[in-house]
């Protein structure tokens, strides 16, 4: 069993999916305390080469998605497959700080559990901030993510996060933050001032397409 499950659904991102996997492969945790589980979500790509330069140095796993299942299908099959303790989502045209696996676990380790007396301090899961950036990896801006939550970089316990169920496959767009609704319901969140998950901005990211955005934004609005 591993500390940290990081899943990452990649569905037309392989140029960037080299650099998300080097900001894993430097992170300051034990590299046998975490495990990354990839789901190739385009039938018509082959992430074997990116994959095996990674192998000697990340406990890598690549799942092959026969069609194409779409995000929060594809996330529930790395769930499904998931052994740590706690589980967080990296975008495969995102990057991280290298101390992002160590501070996320250590706060859950720390203010979660039964040694807890104070149930206002019992977290199940933390949300860091972010930075955005473009294309080519410059900072643009700084992002509070409690003002402007983010479906990424937010670590949850995995029991928890079974216990209140897997990702809405109905939910295209925004599955993250409809998962947040869910969870917030039962559990709390913390959040750490500290901005350790980048944003990448481009061309293709699924946010651009904003009607899409605001029909489920829509739908979230309907259940919260």
């Amino acid at each position: 069993m591993y500390e940290v499950t990081v899943g990452i659904a990649c569905y037309k991102q392989k140029k960037w999916l080299h650099r998300c996997l080097r900001s894993l492969a430097a992170q300051t945790m034990d590299k046998r305390l975490f495990e990354v589980i990839i789901v190739n979500d385009d039938p018509e790509s082959c992430l074997d080469d990116v994959i095996d330069v990674f192998k000697p140095f990340l406990n890598i796993k690549l799942l092959n998605n026969d069609n194409n299942i779409g995000l929060p299908a594809s996330l529930n099959r790395i769930l499904k497959q998931a052994i740590g303790r706690y589980f967080v989502r990296v975008d495969s045209d995102d990057y991280i700080s290298r101390h992002m696996l160590t501070t996320l676990t250590t706060f859950l380790y720390l203010n979660s559990g039964p040694r807890i007396m104070d149930t206002r301090s019992n977290f199940q899961a933390v949300k860091c901030d972010y930075f955005k950036v473009n294309d080519t990896g410059e900072l643009l801006s700084r992002h509070d993510s409690r003002d402007e939550p983010m479906a990424c970089g937010v670590m949850f316990n995995y029991e928890a996060l079974i216990n209140v169920g897997l990702y809405n496959e109905q939910f295209k767009m925004r599955e993250g933050h409809e998962l947040m609704i869910r969870f917030e319901k039962k559990y709390s969140v913390g959040h750490l001032n500290m901005p350790l998950y980048k944003y990448r901005m481009h061309d293709s990211n699924r946010t651009n397409d904003i009607k899409q955005v605001k029909q489920y934004d829509k739908k979230l609005g309907e259940i919260k």
